[in-house]
């Protein structure tokens, strides 16, 4: 069939208009699909993109919640992080802990989470439980293996476990910190406590001593004046034969060389405890000041 030449023509421009109608109809398409995408405030690309909100707001329980939707149709790695991440944040470190063990595996941020594994067991405070794991070697970070091993010797100064050489424990650190690190080692070792037995016999012997001993030095010398003014009471009275006051003095007397002496026990105690806790005072504050030597994993 031969076509004329008018045909021909008529021909040409309708595919050129059929042509120019798809290019018109395909970006208005795409527009309404993202459009309609964007006004699904529940999709998953939605949810995504305010939970990456939220966490950089550090908003992080709300983070955590948005993540979750997200992974429960998409597997992300980075995503699994944050979500894992956001509890270590407000310090639910058990769920952190739990959801950085799903990134052990098969992961572009196994060692990354691992080590964040470890942080979170760190941070429960069980540390006879942290030094177990720690020895584990199918948990262990390649990457950070030194980094974890620095906290596992630091665990040593916040419980009463018994302390490693003190040249096992220095290895892991700087040198740069090494000289503190040693410091605190020979406090945890010998700290300077007071002895309760040592404090109640000096006041046995010199009501007030054991007071002094323990470095409340006013109150030794007012229970020694009190004690002693009360026992001349006592005898005064008795050498001047009133047996009533005589007999009031003297039981005051015992009772305060009585109370001289419990008290030098327990503030031997008292000291004791003072030390211990400014102690662990100190060493968590030069910790935390230097994030226990750790680095900054925040995606």
């Amino acid at each position: 069939m031969i076509l004329s030449n008018t045909q021909k023509s008529f021909a040409a421009k309708s595919n050129s208009y059929f042509i120019l109608l798809i290019f018109l109809i395909i970006p208005l398409t795409t527009n309404y699909c993202q459009l309609t995408t964007d006004n699904n405030f529940f999709s998953p690309y939605n949810r995504l993109k305010f939970g990456n909100y939220l966490y950089k707001d550090k908003d992080y329980l709300r983070a955590a919640k948005e993540f979750k939707e997200y992974l429960k149709v998409y597997s992300n790695d980075t995503v699994q992080f944050k979500f894992s991440n956001s509890f270590f944040k407000i310090g639910r470190f058990t769920e952190a802990a739990d959801n950085f063990k799903g990134l052990f595996f098969s992961s572009t941020l196994s060692e990354e989470a691992r080590l964040m594994f470890f942080e979170s067991n760190f941070f429960q405070n069980d540390f006879n439980k942290f030094r177990n794991l720690a020895d584990q070697d199918v948990y262990l970070s390649l990457k950070y293996r030194k980094e974890i091993e620095r906290l596992k010797f630091t665990t040593y100064f916040f419980d009463i476990a018994t302390l490693p050489a003190e040249n096992i424990i220095l290895e892991p650190f700087p040198d740069s910190v090494q000289s503190q690190i040693a410091k605190f080692y020979i406090q945890k070792k010998i700290p300077l406590h007071k002895n309760p037995t040592t404090a109640a016999i000096l006041s046995t012997l010199l009501p007030g001593a054991g007071k002094i001993y323990t470095g409340e030095v006013g109150d030794g010398i007012t229970a020694l004046v009190t004690t002693a003014l009360s026992a001349y009471l006592a005898y005064t009275n008795f050498n001047a034969g009133h047996q009533f006051r005589g007999w009031l003095f003297a039981g005051m007397t015992a009772f305060f060389y009585g109370g001289n002496i419990y008290g030098s026990a327990a503030s031997a105690q008292i000291y004791n405890a003072r030390i211990r806790f400014d102690f662990d005072k100190e060493v968590k504050f030069y910790f935390e000041q230097r994030n226990y030597f750790l680095p900054q994993i925040d995606l």
